[in-house]
């Protein structure tokens, strides 16, 4: 079987003797001495009409061949990149639901940073010192994981432009496949531009943030987690001094941080980042053989496309 270096090798050369200068023949389609331009190369290189058209079938019905090898490709990845957004987009909001308790958790303790001070100098308890360096350990990692959930809100829009983009190519190649039309194949041109690369690569980048904020969001309920234990050995160690804080009674029993229910939330962020630990590196993998097929399928319309030109004249 002929390898993808010797039908490119021999492919280069083709184009190198012929396409190079049937590309200027398009070019001067525009203008209309087509005739005469032709007519003087075939004359310049001694070549026979009918020779030169078979030569441009069997490079069309060999592009025809390639395209159609990489459009099922192309296709079938990007089915592969629905069903892996449909799971970062999961993923990515179990997460933003997994904070809201996580945040009011932080938000009863976070004033302690306003009077910690002054409860330091009523209690003189150590474990307030180690409860705001927890505190401040905790926020900080959230805002980091909040930054990441602001970057990912786009993947739903990005997922359905792709699966529209998906549609669009299928259906067009069913087109195809009903009439057996190459120049049919033309009109997918417009639907492997430039956007469906970035998209790709968008969706590829998503992959590892969504890791990292996952990661991230471990670290939060960790610190959290450590903030409340150190909170509690406070409060119960100095008693009714606390309970003079009108801070520490706002809101006490509407606050009350549910240790269940943070225990619950450790294990489903356990459980997402065991489903897209393999993810990033799966994506760069298949995202780099999508853009080759795209690129590919292009170079193959366009000597369709001066096919066309030449088989009109």
């Amino acid at each position: 079987m002929e390898s993808k270096r010797e039908r490119t090798t021999r492919r280069t050369s083709f184009f190198q003797r012929y396409l190079i200068p049937i590309t200027i023949v398009s070019s001067v389609v525009v203008s209309g001495t087509v005739g005469y331009f032709v007519s003087h190369f075939n004359t310049k290189e001694s070549f026979a009409q009918a020779e030169m058209q078979s030569r441009v079938d069997d490079m069309q019905e060999e592009s025809v061949t390639i395209i159609e090898k990489e459009i099922s490709q192309i296709i079938e990845d990007l089915d592969e990149y629905d069903q892996d957004l449909a799971q970062l987009v999961q993923q990515v909001d179990l997460l933003n639901q997994n904070m809201v308790p996580v945040r009011k958790g932080l938000d009863y303790i976070n004033g302690a940073t306003l009077v910690i001070s002054g409860v330091n100098s009523v209690v003189s308890n150590p474990m307030l010192g180690k409860m705001s360096s927890s505190l401040s350990s905790a926020n900080s990692t959230l805002n980091e994981v909040d930054a990441f959930l602001f970057r990912l809100e786009h993947l739903s829009s990005v997922k359905q432009e792709m699966g529209e983009t998906r549609k669009q190519i299928s259906e067009l190649y069913e087109k195809y496949q009903t009439k057996n039309d190459p120049a049919l194949l033309l009109e997918m041109e417009h639907e492997l531009d430039t956007e469906l690369v970035y998209q790709i690569e968008d969706v590829r980048t998503a992959t590892i943030e969504a890791r990292e904020v996952l990661e991230s969001s471990a670290g939060v309920v960790m610190a959290t987690n450590n903030t409340i234990s150190i909170y509690q050995k406070v409060k119960n160690a100095s008693g009714k001094a606390f309970e003079t804080l009108q801070f520490w009674k706002e809101e006490k029993n509407e606050n009350k941080i549910d240790q269940d229910e943070f225990d619950r939330i450790e294990k489903e962020l356990a459980d997402s980042r065991e489903r897209l630990k393999d993810l990033p590196e799966e994506m760069a993998e298949r995202s780099k053989e999508t853009i080759s097929s795209i690129n590919e399928v292009k170079t193959e319309l366009q000597v369709i496309r001066l096919a066309e030109v030449i088989q009109a004249d």
